[in-house]
């Protein structure tokens, strides 16, 4: 029969479909279908830093710088609220290591600022600070007069760790707050101004908690990350709280060494555990370095 004789006809071979990243392209593929192809980007660790013993402890001596501020400020409040000292010394003695540390702050700046506007702004600024603060302090001495003694030291110390917590380290993380930091501070300083004896002490603690939560990190940033600084501050710190309690001093001490020591030790051992991976299925990140 001339059907037989006619040749079969030869049946199209599939079309073998390439695999893509592009969804829309991947017909016939299952859309968690992946191929060889899809880690040949994989990278681990992109970025990493290796961090040194003497780095990790400078880092980790900010926190103790911090701790260091806020115990000695507390001990200034000690001192006048057991009248160990006159608050005419007190606010002097401030003033005067102030100023020192202004001009620190100045000398280091020197080429940025030199103009005498600055120096004219800055002592406009103190005086006004000092004449609506010595206005102030009665009512601010007032303010949580009536609250019990134990709520006070309880707020004082919860405000104190807020603002440790929250303190500007030089990280840029979602926890700092720069604001929130230094009005927790500032509100730990209020509180505990009801429990001097009079306005003038109030005053002169105020000022204290502005030069030390306000102007002393501004000039601590400029030498952020040195030992000499980090060791100056646990000296002094020990040596006053020496004269306040002998078990608040190892107390301390203790602490100074688990945080700048004990912590960097440990980040160095867990640091080889890290493991960052990185592919096709991160966010895109456009890459302007070349553009004009």
């Amino acid at each position: 029969m001339a059907n037989k004789k006619h040749k079969a006809k030869k049946q199209p071979q599939p079309v073998k479909v390439t695999w893509k990243k592009n969804l829309y392209e991947n017909v016939g593929f299952p859309d968690n279908y992946t191929d060889v192809t899809f880690l040949k980007n994989l990278r681990r660790n992109v970025n990493k830093v290796e961090v040194t013993f003497l780095s990790a402890v400078c880092g980790a001596g900010l926190v103790t710088q911090e701790i260091c501020s806020v115990i000695l400020f507390v001990i200034v409040f000690v001192y006048l609220h057991c009248d160990w000292t006159q608050p005419e010394t007190v606010f002097m003695a401030s003033s005067i290591v102030t100023c020192i540390g202004y001009c620190a702050y100045r000398q280091v700046l020197a080429r940025k600022q030199t103009c005498i506007e600055v120096y004219m702004q800055d002592a406009k600024t103190v005086v006004i600070f000092l004449v609506f603060g010595y206005i102030l302090s009665p009512i601010l001495k007032t303010l949580t007069d009536t609250i019990s003694t134990d709520t006070i030291y309880a707020m004082a110390a919860f405000m104190m760790s807020v603002h440790v917590v929250f303190f500007d380290y030089g990280v840029s993380v979602a926890v700092v707050s720069g604001c929130l930091s230094l009005n927790a501070a500032l509100f730990a300083a209020v509180c505990l101004v009801s429990r001097l004896a009079s306005s003038f002490h109030a005053f002169v603690l105020l000022t204290c908690a502005v030069e030390s939560f306000a102007l002393l990190p501004l000039l601590l940033a400029q030498w952020r990350g040195s030992m000499t600084v980090l060791v100056a501050m646990i000296t002094m710190t020990v040596l006053s709280l020496s004269t306040v309690s002998a078990t608040i001093t190892v107390v301390f001490v203790c602490a100074a060494l688990f945080i700048t020591v004990a912590c960097p030790l440990w980040f160095l051992q867990w640091q080889k555990y890290k493991d960052n991976i990185y592919g096709p299925w991160d966010e895109a990140v456009i890459d302007d370095t070349h553009w004009e």
